[in-house]
């Protein structure tokens, strides 16, 4: 019996591996332990802010950590065309560890671990492929692959790291149940596929109407879920509108088909009504019940 085509060996002609390409390297900043656990964050030129604020650079929802604790960066030696980074601690309240020592001032080298309240981050640097392997996996593991939105397990620990740092500092924050209404006749009408696109889209819409601090997450089916740091019910109604507003303008076309649909919202506020995660999701979820009593494409703020 003579040897099947596919158990031969493929000889394809190759070009030569461009070594450029290899040289290139990223530093990197990966969570190795926190809220945000697998996600790097890539240092750039220049200098970059570490820290729990909504205004720095790089921000660790860590209640241990400074609204500014410590600070990257980056140096370049022309005559070596060398680059290194330099870690400084900015007067932190609970300081700044680099492998387990206390730093004010530090360079970094490959493999450092850098210690932020109970957040610890790797300093690496990575080849091109090493960065698009670290994204790809963590993209998989923490983002839903059909809305591009955080998947609910990913937003609940962040929320649950973010509400410490609110009962030790005082601070508000809004919770949004969100479910999109009739759906199930988007599906029974117009097929899965059609469903798929209108979710996929919805997701991206509200990832543009909420503020670069605020986290949404597909909660399941049609339903998603977000949380807005340091918001009170205005603000928390404002973003909420504004995703509705998005929704209901939008015409969702695949194939030549087109469709429509709205959303409807119900909000919870920390500490009002509730001071845990579980209490501000069913307030919120109670919100929502009763924006879809009151006529659906609607947002409600849970009452006292």
């Amino acid at each position: 019996m003579s040897q099947s085509f596919f158990d031969k060996t493929l000889i394809t002609e190759r070009g030569e591996v461009d070594s450029q390409r290899w040289k290139k390297h990223h530093a990197c900043l990966v969570v190795m332990q926190g809220a945000e656990i697998g996600r790097d964050f890539r240092l750039r030129r220049g200098s970059m802010t570490i820290g729990r604020g909504l205004d720095v650079d790089i921000r660790i929802p860590d209640d241990l950590a400074s609204r500014r604790h410590a600070r990257v960066d980056f140096n370049w030696d022309p005559f070596k065309e060398t680059a290194t980074f330099v870690l400084s601690d900015l007067d932190s309240t609970n300081h700044t560890f680099v492998n387990s020592r206390q730093a004010d001032r530090i360079e970094l080298q490959d493999g450092d671990k850098i210690q932020i309240g109970d957040t610890v981050l790797k300093f690496v640097v990575l080849d091109e492929i090493e960065v698009k392997f670290h994204a790809e996996v963590r993209h998989r593991i923490t983002f839903d692959q059909l809305s591009g939105l955080l998947t609910k397990e990913s937003l609940f620990l962040a929320l649950e790291m973010e509400l410490k740092r609110c009962h030790r500092y005082t601070v508000p924050l809004a919770v949004l149940m969100m479910d999109l209404d009739h759906f199930k006749q988007v599906n029974d009408t117009r097929g899965h596929l059609m469903g798929s696109h209108v979710l996929a889209e919805v997701g991206r819409l509200i990832a543009r109407s909420i503020r670069g601090a605020d986290v949404a997450a597909r909660f399941g089916g049609e339903e998603f879920v977000a949380y807005l740091p340091e918001a009170d019910g205005a603000g928390a109604v404002q973003v909420a509108e504004r995703i509705r507003l998005s929704i209901e303008s939008t015409e969702f076309a695949l194939d030549g088909e087109t469709v429509r649909t709205t959303i409807s919202t119900g909000i919870a506020l920390f500490p009002a009504h509730g001071n845990d995660l579980k209490s501000l999701v069913s307030r919120a979820d109670k919100a929502l019940y009763r924006a879809k009593e009151d006529g659906r494409n609607r947002v409600c703020l849970d009452v006292n």
